[in-house]
């Protein structure tokens, strides 16, 4: 705890510091680095002072810590005084020194230090090292940086042992050029022939996306798994019209082997066409790798495909990415090749201007409506009595065109949040600050709709367990007869247990859905007639 003033703060922070001989036995220790970053602020000086003594470990813990912009801040206070002695570093006879000094003049964009690395790497002896240092000039950028990079080139394998280093040095080299020459955005122009295309439903709901792509004219659509849809189309813009899909992707292939050359040859001619004939503007195109497997190797995956694919018309940017490929492990150990496109205009949900912990994915309000559109009609009354940001109620008034919609919360922040949102929307929602078990309704519903306390990311289960009991109590107070509620929430045999004790409530459907690694349950009840 500091006391707000600065001299007193820094005394403070001196006695808490690690010394020299802690931080040095700890970074000598497997994986050193990695474990002191739970102690950063208190190591910082210590690994300081052993870094321009010499000592390797210290070099790799302050490279971790130079990608937090607070500790950049106080090397640079550091470099004001010490700038000599820290490019010193650069010409250690120690090769790990060498290396880590590339890694921290990479981060630390250091003004003037192009040259110097440059110098190191015409004369670096060790391959292990000459990647940092290739990095470090993509980063530090300049004439003399752009100058270099475009002459490099990387010397051949010897033998099997330098196999390793030479795709380092490769994959460094591009990755380099590509932050100096990062590519220009494109414009998406449409697609000049139709394409097989996946949009990802949230789990389980993929049928609902698929009515609704009906609906819209694209009568073909298909469910190809709990949450694909596929079709065939050169139709983009359509496609944007329906809402209940997280992800549009272009199938390149279902049965590529997981193995770099396999995932080249079938990616790289699908992806340079799909960039040049939809995009207007000159190559490159930027792109990145995405591997889901389950393997320890994934990294090098991503690696060698990436340097298979790059290239004049495909450049390996991962930051600033346009296309990113994505291969996905079959259970059979193959994989599934898809294209996401980041340059596709996506205004679906530009409402959302903001949202609370555990806020709803509009996607996912949306493909948990049209799952009981059927029973939802237009010119409902509709309550939701959790309606946090209110991403439900806007989406139910994009459904079918509503009497009434009405959001109560217990939160002023989140019922500020849903009056934003509803404003961006052009929704006729209104919202009032209330505690739901106190809401009485002046005139009955014909919907209650809500996604319910999870009870893990909002409250708890034996919160929920009075909560939901008094929830349940009141829907029959709030519904027409035959009024319906959709609710969406992770207490599903909680949820169950009262629907068997209330008889007033018909359970008419149920489904298990999937939202960031949990799976909440979709509930449609109908009100009985007295």
């Amino acid at each position: 705890m500091y006391s707000g003033n600065k001299r007193e703060d820094t005394r403070i922070k001196q006695e808490q510091a690690l010394s020299r001989e802690i931080v040095k036995r700890l970074l000598e220790q497997p994986n050193g680095p990695e474990k002191l970053m739970d102690d950063a602020d208190t190591a910082f000086d210590a690994a300081w002072a052993l870094y321009l003594e010499g000592f390797a470990p210290a070099g790799a813990f302050l490279a971790r810590c130079a990608k937090k912009a607070a500790f950049r801040a106080r090397m640079e206070d550091r470099l004001l005084f010490e700038r000599e002695d820290f490019l010193k570093t650069l010409s250690s006879e120690n090769p790990k020194m060498r290396k880590n000094a590339a890694r921290l003049m990479g981060e630390l964009r250091i003004s003037g230090a192009a040259e110097l690395i440059v110098a190191a790497l015409e004369k670096e002896p060790q391959r292990f090292v000459r990647p940092s240092l290739i990095l470090a000039l993509g980063k530090t950028g300049g004439a003399a940086a752009e100058t270099a990079l475009k002459a490099y080139e990387v010397p051949g394998a010897k033998d099997e042992t330098e196999k390793k280093h030479f795709e380092e040095e490769l994959t460094a080299l591009f990755t380099a050029r590509a932050a100096l020459t990062a590519p220009k955005r494109h414009a998406f122009t449409g697609l000049k022939k139709p394409y097989l295309i996946e949009l990802r439903a949230p789990d389980r709901l993929s049928e609902a996306l698929v009515a609704e792509l009906n609906a819209l004219g694209f009568s073909e659509a298909r469910a190809v798994s709990p949450s694909g849809v596929r079709l065939t189309t050169d139709d983009i813009s359509g496609l944007m019209q329906a809402r209940c899909f997280h992800e549009l992707l272009f199938v390149v292939s279902d049965d590529a082997a997981l193995a770099p050359k396999s995932v080249a040859f079938k990616a790289k001619p699908f992806l340079e066409e799909l960039m040049i004939n939809a995009h207007e503007g000159e190559r490159p195109f930027g792109f990145r790798v995405e591997v889901r497997a389950q393997s320890e190797e994934r990294a090098a995956l991503v690696k060698e495909i990436a340097l298979l694919l790059n290239g004049e018309t495909l450049a390996n940017a991962p930051g600033s990415y346009e296309a990113e490929l994505r291969a996905e492990q079959k259970p059979n150990g193959g994989a599934r090749l898809t294209v996401k496109l980041s340059s596709i205009p996506d205004e679906r949900f530009s409402y959302r201007l903001g949202a609370i912990p555990a806020s709803m994915h509009p996607a996912t309000a949306a493909a948990v409506l049209r799952y009981a559109a059927a029973y939802l009609k237009e010119g409902s009354r509709v309550l939701d009595p959790f309606c946090g940001s209110g991403t439900l109620l806007i989406e139910r008034e994009k459904l079918t065109a509503c009497e009434a919609l009405t959001g109560v919360d217990i939160a002023h922040a989140a019922i500020d949040v849903a009056r934003q949102n509803a404003a961006a929307a052009g929704s006729s929602a209104r919202f009032i600050v209330n505690d739901c078990l106190r809401f009485e309704a002046n005139r009955k519903y014909d919907e209650v709709i809500s996604n319910l306390p999870f009870g893990n990311r909002v409250g708890t289960h034996a919160h929920n367990e009075r909560l939901y009991a008094e929830f349940i109590a009141r829907l029959p107070l709030w519904l027409k007869p035959n009024g319906v509620a959709l609710l969406y929430t992770m207490e599903f045999t909680l949820l169950k247990k009262l629907l068997r004790e209330t008889p007033a409530l018909r359970l008419v459907a149920q489904e298990r859905t999937e939202a960031g690694g949990l799976m909440p349950g979709i509930f449609l009840l109908q009100n009985r007639p007295v």
